[in-house]
C-alpha cells in the first residue's frame, strides 16, 4: 500500500534526525509492504514548523536520489500534515501548503484533546476550490473517543478518516484502539497510515494495524483501504 502520513524528511519537524535514518525509515517500510510514502511534515501556522513547500519539494527530490542510489524500489511524494487554520484555500492558491503528493486531498491534523469549532466549514472551503479534507488520526481526539459517532458530522461534510496504524495496533492505548475500530464499523475509516517519526518509536509499520483491523471487521476493508491509497497518488506520477 501507499503511506499518506510519514514524518519522514530529516530535521524538518519532530520526525527523522538525519537522513540516515531516513533511508533506515524507507527500507523497513518496504520491508512491511509499502510501496511508497508520502511524507507529511508538520505545518503549523505560529510555530517553527512552518516549512517552506519549496524546501519540503527539494528534500523529497534528494530522498528520492538517495533511495536510487541505495537500489530501493520506492518512492517519496511531498505532503504536509497541515494544523488547523483560518484561510486555507488562500494558503494553497499562494503555495503556502502542499496537499498529499500535490494533489486534489489536504491532510488536516486534528487536535488530541477538544474539536475546534467550525471544521465543517473548513471541509466545505477546501470542496469548493475541489480539494478534499483528510482528517488525520480522529482515533486519537479524546472527545471523538467518547464518542465516536460524532465522527459522522465532518465524514457526512465531505471529509475523509486516516487512522493511524499504531492506534489499531494498541499503541496508543484501549480508547484510540475501539475508536478506530468503532469508526471502521461505521464505514468511516478511509486510511490507514503509519504517522512514522522514527526507527525506534512510531515506526514506518503498517502490517499490525491491517492484521487488527482485518480481524475487527474483515478482510474486504483492509482492501479497501489499501486501494484507497493508491487512489490518492499516482505511482507513474514523478516526485
Amino acid at each position: 500500500m501507499i503511506d499518506l502520513h510519514c514524518h519522514l524528511l530529516p530535521n524538518i519537524d519532530d520526525g527523522s534526525c538525519s537522513w540516515e535514518e531516513s533511508l533506515d525509515m524507507v527500507r523497513m517500510a518496504h520491508d512491511d509492504g509499502i510501496k511508497a510514502i508520502v511524507t507529511t511534515p508538520h505545518w503549523i501556522e505560529g510555530t517553527n514548523w512552518q516549512p517552506e513547500t519549496g524546501v519540503v519539494r527539494d528534500m523529497v527530490l534528494e530522498m528520492n536520489q538517495r533511495i536510487e542510489d541505495a537500489g530501493i524500489d520506492f518512492k517519496v511524494f511531498p505532503g504536509m500534515e497541515v494544523g488547523i487554520t483560518a484561510d486555507l484555500t488562500g494558503l494553497i492558491d499562494r503555495d503556502r501548503i502542499l496537499t498529499l503528493a500535490e494533489g486534489d486531498f489536504l491532510l488536516l491534523e486534528v487536535p488530541f484533546h477538544s474539536i475546534p469549532l467550525g471544521i465543517t466549514e473548513i471541509i466545505s472551503q477546501l470542496s469548493s476550490i475541489n480539494k478534499q479534507t483528510v482528517l488525520a488520526h480522529p482515533e486519537r481526539n479524546r472527545e471523538l473517543q467518547h464518542k465516536p459517532k460524532n465522527i459522522m458530522e465532518y465524514v457526512d461534510a465531505g471529509a475523509l478518516i486516516q487512522v493511524t496504524a499504531g492506534s489499531l495496533a494498541g499503541e496508543f492505548g484501549q480508547n484510540a484502539r475501539r475508536c478506530a475500530i468503532d469508526f471502521a464499523k461505521m464505514d468511516a475509516l478511509d486510511f490507514v497510515s503509519t504517522d512514522a517519526h522514527s526507527v525506534r518509536y512510531r515506526k514506518p509499520i503498517v502490517s499490525e494495524g491491517l492484521k487488527a483491523l482485518e480481524k475487527a471487521v474483515g478482510k474486504d476493508k483492509v482492501n479497501s483501504v489499501i486501494n484507497a491509497s493508491y487512489g490518492v497518488v499516482n505511482l507513474s506520477r514523478q516526485s
